[in-house]
C-alpha cells in the first residue's frame, strides 16, 4: 500500500509538472507563433505588432514560410545579415522549404539575384558595408532608374510605372516574374519614405507638362490607385527607410491552430486535474 501510495503521489506530481510545462510552452513560449497564424489576432493588431511577433517567433522556432515573407517586407540590414549567416551552400533560397529567404533578400536590398547561396554571398562580400538605402538606390540605378534627391517628376512617374507587375518596362528585363513584386514594393516605399503621399504624387503628375509626361495617362491613373491602396495599408507600418523620420504611433493554418489551441488547453487542464486528484488521494490516505 505504501508503494502504491508513493507511486500515486509521484504520478500526480509528474502530471502537474507536465501540465505546467505544457502551459508555459503553448501559452507563453509559442504565443508569437499562435498569433502570427491567427486571423483574429492579426485583424485586431497593427503591422508593427505583427512584426514584433514575427521576430520573436524566429528566435523561438526559426523562420517559417509567412515570417520569411514578412522579413522581406519589413526587415532591415540587420535581417539581411542574419539571412546571409544562416543560408547553406547549395541551398535554393527561393523555395517554400527555405521560407523564401532569397525573396526576402531581394526585397530588403532591391537586388534581384539568382536564388542560391553562392550568388548572394558573393554579392554580400562587395556590398555588406553599404546601407539599406544605398542598396535600394543602386538596385534601381543598375536598371537605368537613377533617383534624385528630391525626386524629380520623371522619377515619380518611373517609380509608379513599376506598379504594373506584368509591364514591358525594360527595368524588368531578366528578372524572374516572382521577383517583380520586389521592385514594386521598393518603388512604393521609396515614394512613401520620400514623404510623398498619393495626393502629393497626383499633384506632381497633374502639374507636369505634356512633353514630360511620357507614360500613358490611364496607366498612370491605375498605378496611382495601386500606390494609394498600398499606402493606405503601409503608411505608418514597420520597414521604413532611414531617410524618412519614423513614427511611433494572409493566413494559413488558422483553423488548425484554433483546434490545436483548444486541444492544448483541455489537455493541460486534464493533466493538472488528474495530477491534483492523485496527489490529494495520497495525502488524504
Amino acid at each position: 500500500m505504501k508503494r502504491h501510495g508513493k507511486f500515486l503521489k509521484l504520478t500526480g506530481a509528474v502530471l502537474i509538472l507536465i501540465s505546467i510545462l505544457l502551459a508555459f510552452g503553448w501559452f507563453v513560449w509559442l504565443a508569437p507563433v499562435r498569433h502570427i497564424y491567427s486571423i483574429g489576432w492579426i485583424k485586431s493588431h497593427s503591422h508593427r505588432a505583427l512584426w514584433e511577433e514575427d521576430q520573436k517567433s524566429v528566435g523561438r522556432i526559426g523562420v517559417t514560410h509567412d515570417v520569411g515573407i514578412d522579413i522581406g517586407k519589413w526587415g532591415d540590414k540587420a535581417w539581411a545579415t542574419w539571412i546571409i549567416k544562416h543560408i547553406k551552400p547549395g541551398q535554393n533560397i527561393a523555395s517554400c522549404e527555405s521560407s523564401h529567404v532569397g525573396e526576402a533578400l531581394a526585397d530588403i536590398t532591391n537586388h534581384q539575384l539568382e536564388p542560391n547561396t553562392e550568388t548572394w554571398r558573393a554579392w554580400w562580400q562587395t556590398n555588406q558595408d553599404k546601407t539599406q538605402v544605398e542598396w535600394i538606390r543602386e538596385g534601381f540605378a543598375e536598371r537605368g532608374l537613377v533617383l534624385r534627391d528630391p525626386l524629380t517628376t520623371n522619377n515619380i512617374i518611373d517609380l509608379l510605372a513599376l506598379s504594373h507587375l506584368a509591364t514591358n518596362s525594360p527595368i524588368y528585363t531578366n528578372i524572374p516574374v516572382y521577383l517583380h513584386g520586389s521592385l514594386r514594393m521598393n518603388a512604393f516605399r521609396w515614394l512613401r519614405d520620400s514623404g510623398l503621399s498619393p495626393w502629393d504624387v497626383r499633384d506632381a503628375i497633374n502639374g507636369t507638362q505634356s512633353d514630360v509626361l511620357h507614360q500613358d495617362q490611364s496607366q498612370l491613373s491605375i498605378a496611382l490607385i495601386d500606390y494609394a491602396e498600398w499606402y493606405g495599408i503601409n503608411w505608418d507600418g514597420p520597414g521604413k527607410l532611414s531617410f524618412r523620420k519614423d513614427f511611433d504611433t494572409h493566413f494559413y493554418f488558422e483553423y488548425t491552430f484554433v483546434k490545436i489551441n483548444w486541444f492544448a488547453g483541455l489537455t493541460i487542464l486534464a493533466l493538472a486535474l488528474v495530477g491534483t486528484v492523485l496527489w490529494r488521494r495520497h495525502v488524504l490516505k
